[in-house]
């Protein structure tokens, strides 16, 4: 216990000393091949450590409190970054990662709308990416606030359909407009679920992204089935917002 207590102290320092950093990892339009939008991913290089798999100092931040200061941290570096593109001419959406934890407060809506005029990053330019939504306590309450985020011109998505415990009808609980197909369906080639899956939320009104492509025969499969969107190794890594530049006209059509 003592050790995990360590950690956690060593988590809010890093994100309090501004050690923490956010790659990127681009989305392609599957009907034209462009890059359309990138997704925010949180990276801790620990001085002595090294690189701190994600889903550890997450899981982390949750359990300890700090998932708030991770999570406020990931929204201004993703507000600061779109706007940054947008003043270099690259018009790409990003998607930053929330927590249902976080969705339980005043405190994220408020600086989300906060983070919003602060970077002068258009709201259509913003993805909200609703992590593990099963956990979500009160979809009626959060549906409200959701609603909200959208009337500003956010997109909600819900991440992580097909892990297990999600649902179509969580999805359109909380009036999302994006549904992430989880990595799990595209690895064990569940291509019948992905096609049903395409069809349900399409005729919902929400767009599809699959994630997890790692080979051509994935991506392939994907566009068969529907799908509106890619992302995965097979397209582009997670790589320094700086390092994307180098990469705009060079994807998978």
């Amino acid at each position: 216990m003592a050790g995990c207590e360590v950690e956690a102290r060593e988590l809010s320092d890093a994100i309090a000393a501004h050690e923490l950093e956010v790659h990127v990892q681009p989305q392609i339009d599957l009907a034209t091949g462009e890059i359309v939008a990138v997704e925010g991913l949180s990276r801790w290089t620990h001085p002595t450590r090294g690189p701190i798999p994600p889903a550890e100092f997450v899981a982390l931040a949750e359990a300890s409190g700090s998932i708030h200061e991770l999570g406020l941290f990931a929204l201004r570096e993703c507000c600061r970054i779109g706007r940054d593109w947008r003043e270099r001419g690259w018009e790409l959406a990003i998607a930053v990662n929330v927590s249902p934890l976080q969705l339980e407060t005043d405190r994220f809506f408020d600086e989300l709308e906060r983070q919003l005029a602060e970077s002068g990053l258009p709201p259509a330019d913003l993805i909200v990416e609703v992590t593990e939504a099963e956990r979500i306590d009160d979809y009626a309450v959060v549906a409200g606030r959701l609603d909200i985020v959208q009337q500003w011109g956010v997109t909600v998505s819900i991440d992580d359909f097909g892990a297990g415990h999600s649902s179509i009808e969580r999805a359109v609980g909380v009036h999302a407009r994006e549904l992430k197909l989880d990595r799990s369906l595209v690895a064990r080639g569940d291509w019948d679920a992905v096609g049903d899956a395409v069809a349900i939320a399409q005729d919902s009104g929400m767009r599809v992204v699959a994630e997890g492509i790692e080979t051509r025969e994935q991506l392939e499969q994907i566009r068969s089935s529907g799908c509106d969107r890619a992302q995965g190794y097979y397209i582009a890594r997670p790589c320094p917002p700086d390092d994307l530049g180098d990469r705009l006209g060079s994807f998978v059509r």
